[in-house]
């Protein structure tokens, strides 16, 4: 599906036919072509109308890339990804956005349907100011909503983390740790993208030509910002994920302690009952003891006050 807008100072922002999109392009208006699950045919005209640079097509049609930046003679071709929380589950999903730059068009290629995206096209229809400032403006109008979705996302998780840590602070479980890795597995990955779009909007930022002007180097460099926030958020909070695996570890570990340590007192107060026990259980025949009448109670009785004793003393010592 593709939705095609255009912009020149007599007639405002609109929508036009992909028929008309040769003339415009030679009468230099802005055009913005924004095409959702792009086929065959679309590839087609990208090729064959804005002539963009084979390897950058290329890259358009497959179906994961990490974000890149490739600068060409009348282009410039990035990759940025939009990341989509999924309601009621903690799983989230990327969709890559595939952007090319040119000095009176931008083209947006994605798999599927994006919010930012439609309200930008919304607010263009709406608010022509939002086009009159040329295609380098549009673009950082689109990373920096994308961008500021980050921001939700991580602090989603962040809010998760702090669940975890609370539950496994009060009672330890496997399944805590469980979604902590799978909280963190999440983390990496979102580091995974923004590290690398990162330097796209520093390069950005460096720009001064009529692709990408002087005057948007502030621009790009705020979203640079934002993105130098969200690696700080996702950092803190994989610290605070190894921290609350840590605190799971010792208390796991200090459980198996105090379990030891039971175990090892149980054992040492039935060590010397073992050893009476054995003694006056090898039943030889001239044993002086076996005579007496009351000598069995009489051992049953002291067992019993020394085991008692030992367990009071261990209990005084506070090891139980």
């Amino acid at each position: 599906m593709i939705k095609a807008l255009t912009y020149s100072q007599a007639t405002g922002a609109r929508e036009f036919d992909i028929s008309e999109l040769k003339d415009l392009l030679s009468k230099r208006e802005f055009v913005w072509l924004d095409i959702q699950d792009p086929k065959d045919p679309d590839f087609d005209l990208l090729s064959d109308v804005f002539k963009f640079h084979p390897l950058a097509i290329e890259d358009s049609r497959s179906k994961f890339h990490l974000p890149k930046i490739n600068e060409y003679e009348d282009h410039v071709f990035l990759i940025w990804h939009a990341i989509k929380d999924i309601p009621d589950t903690p799983r989230m999903e990327t969709v890559e956005v595939d952007i090319f730059l040119g000095r009176n068009y931008l083209v947006s290629l994605h798999p599927m349907q994006i919010s930012h995206i439609n309200k930008t096209q919304e607010e263009c229809l709406t608010t022509p100011d939002r086009m009159k400032f040329g295609p380098d403006y549009l673009l950082h109008s689109l990373l920096d909503r994308i961008v500021d979705d980050y921001f939700l996302i991580v602090d989603k998780i962040s809010n998760r983390i702090d669940g975890l840590e609370d539950l496994i602070f009060k009672n330890p479980d496997e399944k805590h740790i469980k979604a902590l890795f799978a909280l963190k597995h999440q983390m990496l990955f979102i580091r995974k993208l923004v590290a690398p779009e990162r330097d796209i909007v520093n390069a950005l930022s460096r720009f001064d030509s009529e692709i990408v002007k002087g005057r948007m180097r502030i621009y790009f460099q705020d979203i640079y910002d934002h993105l130098l926030r969200v690696v700080d958020l996702v950092d803190t909070s994989r610290d605070v994920i190894g921290g609350a695996m840590d605190i799971y570890l010792s208390t796991v570990s200090n459980r198996l302690n105090e379990v030891m340590k039971k175990l090892t007192i149980v054992a040492t107060i039935f060590m010397p009952l073992t050893l009476i026990s054995g003694i006056y259980g090898m039943n030889f025949r001239h044993m002086p003891e076996l005579s007496i009448r009351y000598y069995y109670f009489g051992v049953l009785g002291f067992m019993l006050f020394f085991a008692i004793g030992m367990f009071s003393y261990f209990r005084w010592r506070k090891w139980w």
